[in-house]
């Protein structure tokens, strides 16, 4: 039987908001690179995959604890231990990948989400928040006492009903109207009967096919942040994967099969 490897589903957030273009192709960038977080040594290599997909690739280990001595499991005998207080060996692994269609972020951890903030912000000097999603409107909206923003990807039968909240985009630019679009509006609002009012039209909207992503940022009255994401239903992505003679999992066959399993989600 193979191995597996779990994806969960976060929310990613910058500055209280979905990371920008440039965030993503900086804390992307493809390359190697080393991080120390205190406990492990992380070899790193990130890569953009396409204009959606963004990779992300953690082999790590511990220089410490270092016995003196280790235990040959064939003579039952102690042995000096041959990897000096300098070395690290890198037997873990944590996989991540940013999907910009849904502007979730998947990792193969769910305990490390602490990690995740902390390698983030390295790339910017605004607050970082690896937050879950609530996947009920009615939920999010009873939890919250302000508005943030709200982000969503229309398409063009979003024009088509007569009086809809869309229409004073119609023909913006004077070549009809787009085949798709994406609005991204930002608040600091308290959260009034209208606005609720206009939220559930775009929840709704998105159930019925005419949007294709709906992302809502508010605050609690602790002035914790909360997450609304129409794509979170997504919640856990599990491949089964073989590990190698070393026992860990071939990162190109990670990364390939999660970026077709996400692009062929319906989300």
């Amino acid at each position: 039987m193979a191995d597996k490897v779990t994806f969960s589903s976060v929310q990613l957030l910058v500055d209280e908001g979905i990371p920008s273009k440039s965030f993503l192709e900086e804390a992307f960038e493809e390359g190697s690179s080393h991080f120390d977080d205190g406990k492990f040594y992380h070899s790193i290599e990130t890569k953009v995959l396409s204009d959606r997909f963004y990779w992300f690739y953690s082999n790590h280990g511990k220089a410490e604890p270092r016995r003196e001595k280790v235990m040959n499991v064939e003579s039952h005998s102690e042995e000096d231990n041959p990897r000096n207080s300098k070395q690290a060996e890198l037997v873990h692994q944590i996989f991540a990948v940013y999907d910009k269609k849904t502007d979730m972020l998947y990792i193969s951890n769910f305990n490390k989400k602490g990690f995740f903030k902390e390698y983030f912000e390295q790339f910017t000097d605004k607050e970082v928040l690896i937050k879950n999603c609530y996947k009920n409107i009615d939920d999010f909206i009873d939890i919250i006492s302000s508005i943030g923003s709200i982000k969503f990807t229309g398409l063009q039968n979003l024009f088509s009903t007569k009086g809809d909240l869309m229409e004073p985009l119609h023909n913006i630019f004077g070549y009809g109207e787009p085949e798709e679009f994406s609005i991204e509006a930002t608040y600091n609002s308290s959260l009034k009967d209208a606005l609720v009012k206009r939220i559930k039209e775009l929840a709704g909207k998105q159930r019925s096919g005419e949007l294709q992503g709906l992302v809502c940022i508010g605050k609690d009255d602790r002035g914790i942040d909360k997450v609304f994401n129409s794509n979170s239903f997504v919640n856990k992505i599990t491949l089964h994967i073989d590990k190698n003679e070393e026992l860990i999992f071939n990162p190109d066959q990670v990364q390939s099969e999660i970026s077709v399993k996400l692009g062929g989600q319906n989300v």
